[in-house]
């Protein structure tokens, strides 16, 4: 019994020491292109981003200041090609690098390193078609390597139908009733999976040098649908008073404030596919003990997402007088000093 415990000793200790010096954490290099692109038939210009993934011995944070590490040179030819009931249409669109947007600083960034970005114009014979797939094809030419994927467009989901189109103003507080619900309400479009609603106040602060004009933005809970054939009513109702207290505890008064005047209100609705809604949704911060995540991409023979999203026009309204009043004077905002339906601040008293 004894001999047999010893070897279970050795044998263990010989399985250790290979471990800790056989095992690797780097292997053969193998080239990686990382593709983020989405398509949006609403917008005049599409972009595409595209890096290289990386891995090596020492320290990540420098080898992501390397321009080389992270960017290709000028070897990428990438392109787009339509197809309607799987027949490719006219000739492929072909992106060109866009250098007009400038690279946030942070990890990624260096003096000598810009946006990798792959951008064309869809307007006129590059417009977009909701009708057709596109598929994008990614081509080093100095390697050989290629990527692609294809996507479907999310189609534009008509008018809202709340609030209503014919009124003259937004109206998020109703006299009274301080549960009243602003309820913003349309059906989903073709390929949607998930919604995104937003509403943006505009302002303008009035100082004894002049004026000022702001935003604030609310961001509400997305939702999905439950199928993609489009039709289905989304509602993103919300209590008015909410409204205020988002207001009264995101904006702040100021010595030089003298007055602020609210503007229009915009609401603004985002569609995405449904590949989006799955890639948002893996890479959500993990809840769970267990911190190790999967791995989601679209992109085959290479990582990343492509497909597509409709971003509605926003649809622009002045407040109600009554919404402004309480904007003005109600106890979750007058301190910001909103002028009222008249264009007065009477104070907090």
């Amino acid at each position: 019994m004894k001999n047999k415990f010893y070897i279970l000793i050795f044998a263990s200790a010989i399985l250790l020491s290979a471990c800790s010096t056989d095992f690797q954490v780097t292997g053969d290099w193998k080239e990686t292109m990382v593709v983020y692109g989405l398509l949006d038939q609403s917008q005049p210009k599409q972009y595409i981003k595209i890096n290289k993934a990386f891995l090596g011995e020492g320290n990540a944070f420098t080898y992501a200041q390397v321009k080389d590490s992270v960017q290709y040179a000028n070897a990428l030819s990438v392109t787009l090609q339509r197809i309607r009931n799987g027949t490719n249409i006219g000739l492929p669109i072909v992106l060109s690098r866009d250098g007009s947007i400038p690279k946030d600083p942070g990890i990624f960034y260096s003096d000598d390193q810009a946006n990798a970005i792959y951008s064309f114009n869809s307007t006129g014979i590059n417009a977009l078609q909701d009708d057709s797939q596109y598929k994008i094809i990614v081509r080093n030419s100095d390697t050989g390597v290629e990527v692609y994927s294809q996507t479907g467009l999310v189609k534009d989901f008509g008018a809202l139908s709340s609030p209503s189109p014919a009124a003259p103003s937004y109206s998020l507080i109703s006299s009274g009733n301080d549960n009243y619900k602003f309820i913003i309400k349309f059906n989903s479009g073709v390929n949607a999976r998930l919604y995104q609603v937003m509403i943006r106040l505009h302002y303008t602060d009035s100082t004894a040098t002049g004026t000022v004009k702001d935003s604030l933005d609310w961001t509400f809970a997305q939702q999905t649908t439950s199928g993609l054939g489009g039709g289905e009513v989304m509602d993103f109702g919300f209590v008015g008073q909410d409204f205020m207290r988002y207001v009264g505890h995101n904006l702040n008064d100021y010595p030089a404030l003298i007055q602020r005047t609210a503007g229009k209100l915009d609401i603004f609705v985002i569609g995405a596919a449904d590949e989006l809604n799955t890639f948002i949704n893996v890479n959500k911060p993990s809840t769970s003990i267990n911190q190790d995540k999967p791995e989601y991409t679209n992109i085959t023979n290479g990582l990343g997402i492509f497909s597509s999203r409709y971003y509605k026009a926003p649809v622009s309204k002045v407040l109600s007088g009554i919404t402004l009043d309480t904007l003005s004077q109600g106890y979750n905002t007058c301190h910001l000093k909103f002028g009222d339906a008249a264009g007065v601040w009477h104070g907090c008293n």
